[in-house]
């Protein structure tokens, strides 16, 4: 199942680079610009509904100031609801706000490569790469809240 990588036009690069890396690591990808030039809210919304639909993983590239709009409430919002999985990538120097430190933040090659080992290791235990039955949902959301736990964790201790 492919990871949705969300990113405003700001970000772009980060996320172009980003979802090159997926790519080379056989981790299917979609990049979604989400940011409200030339898109009324409900088309941005729905679009972004319809991609989470059709993926496990959510990766939004966020710059501090990014992280301040409301759209990224919104986004982790409806990830979390649909149990998908979720990592943050940092754009830029400034850091991002607490209230996101739930989520695994990647800020670095090394991070992503973390990232990439994670995603494999879901497809390995089939974890994450089948969308659940409904009946389902709760041993979905175990699942995802293991990979944020997993994540952040490697991360902080760099392995």
């Amino acid at each position: 199942m492919p990871v949705v990588i969300c990113y405003r036009h700001n970000e772009r690069l980060d996320a172009f680079i980003l979802n090159e890396r997926l790519l080379l690591e056989d981790v299917p990808t979609q990049l979604v610009q989400f940011d409200s030039t030339g898109q009324t809210t409900e088309d941005l919304c729905g679009s972004l509904c319809q991609q989470l639909s059709d993926a496990t993983h959510l990766i939004g590239v966020l710059s501090s100031e990014g992280a301040q709009r409301w759209w990224t409430a919104w986004l982790m919002g409806a990830a979390v609801m649909a149990s998908r999985r979720v990592s943050l990538y940092q754009s830029g120097a400034q850091s991002l706000p607490e209230h996101l430190g739930k989520w695994p933040v990647m800020r670095s090659r090394e991070h992503i490569e973390l990232f990439v080992r994670a995603y494999h290791d879901e497809r390995t235990f089939e974890r994450a790469m089948s969308l659940p039955p409904v009946r389902l949902h709760s041993v979905d959301r175990s699942n995802a809240h293991f990979f944020h736990a997993d994540l952040k964790a490697k991360i902080r201790r760099g392995f």
